[in-house]
């Protein structure tokens, strides 16, 4: 069974101590940034800002804590420093290349005997 084949859409942030990462619908962000009266819960693609630890926007992602969004945009509330993300930040869509493979692992090798 295929598996992939799906756009990823993020917009990312580079800070002044912190790489900061949220995933966005990008046609949504596009018509947000020139009309705010869109709902954020159409732009965004889950409530969570992620941190790459200045990895640039390949890095792994961990939960940036409230800490490091008070140091980074003098609020820990996760909406204002959204809203900062979104205006500020670069989109980057990347696209997911199909994959083959099985399921279950545990099934051991798939040829007759």
């Amino acid at each position: 069974m295929t598996r992939g084949n799906k756009r990823q859409s993020k917009v990312f942030y580079k800070g002044r101590t912190e790489d900061f990462v949220i995933f966005v619908d990008a046609t949504a962000v596009q018509n947000w940034r020139s009309d705010h009266s869109t709902p954020l819960a159409q732009v965004l693609d889950g409530w969570k800002i992620f941190t790459s630890h200045q990895h640039g926007s390949q890095g792994i992602h961990d939960e940036a804590s409230s800490a490091t969004l008070e140091h980074e945009f003098g609020t820990s509330n996760d909406q204002e420093a959204i809203l900062n993300i979104l205006e500020q930040g670069e989109i980057q869509e990347s696209f997911n290349t199909e994959r083959q493979g099985i399921k279950n692992e545990s099934q051991g090798p798939r040829w007759s005997h």
